[in-house]
């Protein structure tokens, strides 16, 4: 009767030592879900900073393309005549063929940039 008594009690012990690695089971994964859910919490809030960016982005874009042919003609002229010459004589003839491109409705930049017009600012910051 006595060794019936203890097994039951080993039973139960090792019945507890099963739950109390199932509850430190349990609790390794609630932590892991919380540390999970703060990253995707901070991935969601930058995301949401790059989809402002991003549509400012789509923006300026649009703005260049519609100011493209404009711009593009007036770099032609910049690379093809004005080489050289004087920067203050450059910035008159750019001024003039700005001014005669919108009055042909030409669209282009408001000020016109040959850097911004053919330049990579990566390359050109290095």
């Amino acid at each position: 009767e006595l060794k019936k008594v203890v097994d039951q009690c080993q039973a139960l012990e090792d019945r507890l030592q099963a739950m109390v690695q199932d509850q430190t089971d349990l609790n390794n994964q609630v932590d892991d879900c919380t540390r999970k859910l703060e990253r995707a919490e901070a991935l969601i809030s930058s995301l949401g900073g790059e989809k402002v960016r991003w549509t400012e982005n789509a923006k300026q874009l649009g703005a260049d393309y519609v100011n493209l042919m404009g711009d593009v003609i007036v770099a032609s002229g910049v690379i093809a005549y004005l080489g050289a010459f004087t920067p203050d004589f450059r910035e008159d003839a750019v001024a003039a063929w700005c001014n005669m491109s919108r009055e042909f409705n030409v669209p282009g930049s408001e000020v016109f940039s040959l850097e911004k017009c053919l330049g990579e600012p990566v390359k050109i910051r290095s």
